[in-house]
């Protein structure tokens, strides 16, 4: 396939399409943007929903010649399509971390970006989890990015200023990238270790704040919150060096969100962001030693 990494493209004669809800099948794509992809990829033989996921309103893995690669697009319209870009303003500084974007394209108002193959299952994040060190190793290759886009991503303290308050959200601050959503549907384990999926809201913070927020999703999972942040003590310098003031105004700003999170979802979604709610408040309590 002869892909450009990263290339923006468009369909002659595209036009705005309105926006739409809820997840789509590469069966029910637009035309146009089915058209677009297999310009790209040759024709496409199967295609299987992804299941995790759900920011893109169509997300799949497409059985192509010579392989498969992954598709995520929706409406430029949708009021979500600036995720899109910002993967791909993010794609080629997390190429250590993450599958290689091979497109990043526009047909009839869609916008859609190509990816490259990745094989893996969702991680385990629950105690006892044989997944640890990969964890530990992609989330150290993290730490490493020096520099990106930083047109993509939100300073943390801007992100989190609703939940400030009477913190000093300056103790979070910083220049580096931060995947602001390390849960285990978002972390793949292969072959080859762990890798990192859906930069669709990255920010940039501290260093330390890609540890903290792994360590609240092994807490969401049933890691004891001193267990978790032992682990983390022993792995990575970064989280020792935070100090207690800066971790404990993540630990409430988190929890904070959380409990807004819970309080403002759609039913759906409502059993888990409460379950979420009340990881974030006993990570809190831990800290606060109640």
């Amino acid at each position: 396939m002869a892909l450009q990494p990263g290339i923006p493209g468009s369909v002659p004669g595209a036009h705005c399409a309105p926006s739409g809800s809820g997840r789509v099948d590469w069966g029910s794509a637009p035309d146009e943007v089915r058209r677009a992809v297999e310009a790209l990829t040759g024709p496409v033989h199967a295609a299987v929903t992804a299941s995790a996921g759900r920011n893109a309103q169509l997300a799949a893995m497409l059985d192509v010649p010579g392989g498969k690669v992954f598709v995520k697009a929706m409406p430029r319209a949708h009021r979500g399509a600036f995720t899109l870009a910002n993967e791909a303003r993010i794609a080629p500084s997390v190429l250590r971390v993450s599958p290689r974007l091979l497109h990043h394209g526009t047909a009839r108002g869609w916008e859609f970006l190509l990816f490259e193959r990745v094989d893996g299952r969702h991680a385990n994040l629950s105690p006892g989890t044989p997944d640890l060190d990969a964890l530990a190793r992609v989330l150290r290759r993290l730490l490493g990015v020096a520099k990106h886009d930083t047109s993509a991503s939100v300073a943390v303290e801007e992100r989190w200023a609703r939940f400030g308050g009477d913190l000093d959200l300056g103790l979070l601050t910083g220049d580096r990238l931060v995947h602001s959503d390390l849960n285990a549907g978002n972390i793949l384990i292969g072959e080859g270790g762990a890798i990192l999926v859906d930069w669709a809201l990255p920010a940039r913070g501290a260093t330390w704040l890609n540890v903290g927020l792994l360590l609240a999703s092994l807490i969401g999972a049933g890691f004891a919150p001193a267990e978790a942040e032992s682990r983390a003590k022993r792995t990575f310098p970064e989280w020792s060096a935070a100090g207690k003031a800066a971790v404990d105004t993540f630990v409430t700003a988190l929890a904070r969100r959380r409990a807004e999170q819970a309080a403002n979802c759609p039913e759906p979604r409502r059993a888990e962001r409460q379950r979420q709610r009340l990881h974030a408040q006993r990570w809190l309590c831990y800290r606060s030693g109640s």
